[in-house]
């Protein structure tokens, strides 16, 4: 009898160091969403997917935050999946890849969902991850074929660098252009609505913020009284847009899952490589083309990947 007790106790003893060790592999990742939208959702459902199909899935554990988009909730969230002893932080967008910069400069980060990074200023020494690029130019471009655009709104966040970027960049293209741009900056979701109705435009460009995305739906009817067309630079607001050039959020999370099964295997943030992505999907919305009374040109239908009719 006493041998069969000590046969268990050294059984439970072999099974309890296991499960220690198989623990203490497990890596655990905070992810930190700049704000709730169906762009950031996507990049993470494929990552979760990569690592399920490529059997890593139960060699990390995430603890996901999706706050408001605004500095002081992402400083939390970051702050919140430190005090979880996350060994690793996982961005999408740039609101939270510089909060996460901000609060640490030791835990290794890798982002998605920011464009041109190096010229955002999401860069450090524990810093990688998958950016983008959407020219400007091309949508400026496939605007002014719908209709005479003389002076383009650019809604855009100061909170959130790679968006002002965006903006810069639209600046330079309009500047050669003889358009003129109107500088929206956006602090807080109510500023959307009173911008939109005070300024004068002929056009509108939402950037890819998280805070113009997650609220601009709250003020379309102040909008649609501008009877003027929109264009977009991330994908999820198709609905309200003419044209929307997107970086694919499904190959950023792909690309993500490389990156993340990279630092699993080697457990050192320099073992992966910054990606640019550079080819985007153009969707081009017809039916609100026509209930603007604008122009709809061959070249739009022919490019684009998706036309809503």
């Amino acid at each position: 009898m006493k041998r069969l007790i000590l046969l268990i106790l050294i059984l439970i003893s072999i099974l309890a160091s296991t499960l220690h060790a198989a623990t203490k592999e497990k890596i655990i990742a905070g992810v930190v969403f700049s704000g709730d939208l169906p762009f950031y959702r996507e990049i993470h459902k494929e990552l979760v997917r990569e690592l399920f199909d490529k059997g890593y899935d139960q060699k990390i554990r995430f603890i996901v935050q999706r706050p408001n988009p605004d500095t002081l909730a992402w400083s939390n969230a970051v702050r919140k999946v430190i005090a979880y002893d996350a060994s690793l932080i996982i961005v999408y967008g740039s609101g939270a890849a510089r909060a996460a910069l901000y609060e640490s400069s030791s835990i290794p980060i890798i982002y998605a969902a920011v464009y041109e990074p190096e010229r955002s200023g999401i860069k450090g020494k524990n810093i990688r991850g998958v950016g983008y690029r959407v020219p400007v130019s091309s949508i400026i471009r496939y605007l002014r074929k719908t209709g005479d655009i003389k002076k383009i709104g650019v809604l855009y966040s100061d909170s959130e660098p790679s968006t002002k970027t965006q903006y810069n960049d639209v600046k330079d293209v309009c500047k050669t252009l003889s358009i003129d741009v109107v500088k929206i900056p956006i602090r807080r979701p109510g500023e959307i609505g009173e911008r939109l109705r005070l300024l004068s435009y002929d056009s509108l460009l939402l950037t890819s913020s998280a805070l113009v995305n997650k609220y601009f739906p709250d003020y379309i009817l102040i909008f649609r009284k501008k009877s003027v067309p929109m264009v977009a630079i991330m994908e999820g607001l198709e609905e309200y847009s003419l044209i929307t050039l997107s970086s694919d959020p499904r190959k950023q999370g792909a690309i993500l899952a490389k990156n993340l099964i990279q630092f699993i295997n080697n457990r050192d943030i320099d073992s992966i490589k910054n990606t640019a992505l550079l080819k985007n999907s153009l969707t081009f919305n017809m039916k609100l083309a026509i209930e603007l009374g604008l122009d709809i040109p061959i070249e739009l239908l022919t490019e684009s990947d998706r036309v809503i009719k």
